[in-house]
């Protein structure tokens, strides 16, 4: 397959997973949308330093987080948005239907350490394995594990502070 035609193909089907691994951390849609162009640029230029037999997904998520990082480095300002619909082909209002019940859990999500943040979006948000986390974040799998384990812990923790009752706050998510 020719660099711009696997590109396209690329970029039609990973670009909205990236442009909302990409907000969580420069948490600005326009900047995340930024970031994720110019990891397609990077994309395109070191083409061939990627693995035919792999899975594009996880070389991809790990290029947009360095990305967001240096933007980070950089001083970009953070703003905290709505979340960005799953698949663009739902209607409107179901965009808005969704976003609103989501939206209370991913705010606590947002408000982790990066250390457990990045693998519960990665894990649950993008449903990537273990063994592909480990790979887009550099650490072990058993480091991802307790990385995950802990993050719970402290989501479920914040979650019961900010409802009061577990029970309670399930019900309205």
């Amino acid at each position: 397959m020719e660099r711009e035609k696997r590109l396209e193909t690329w970029m039609d089907l990973y670009t909205q997973r990236l442009v909302r691994l990409a907000y969580t951390y420069v948490r600005e849609w326009t900047t995340a949308e930024d970031k994720v162009q110019d990891t397609f640029v990077k994309v395109y230029e070191k083409m061939d330093q990627f693995k035919e037999d792999h899975d594009p997904f996880p070389w991809l998520a790990r290029i947009v987080i360095n990305e967001c990082r240096m933007a980070q480095r950089k001083g970009w300002r953070e703003i905290i948005s709505a979340l960005l619909p799953e698949r663009a082909d739902i209607s409107s209002e179901d965009t808005f239907f969704v976003m609103e019940s989501n939206q209370k859990m991913y705010d606590i999500v947002l408000k982790l350490l990066e250390p457990y943040r990045t693998p519960i979006i990665l894990y649950y948000f993008e449903e990537l394995s273990l063994k592909q986390i480990s790979e887009i974040l550099g650490i072990n799998e058993g480091t991802v594990k307790s990385r995950l384990a802990r993050g719970r812990k402290r989501l479920r923790k914040v979650w019961e502070e900010e409802y009061h009752e577990f029970g309670q706050a399930n019900q309205s998510c």
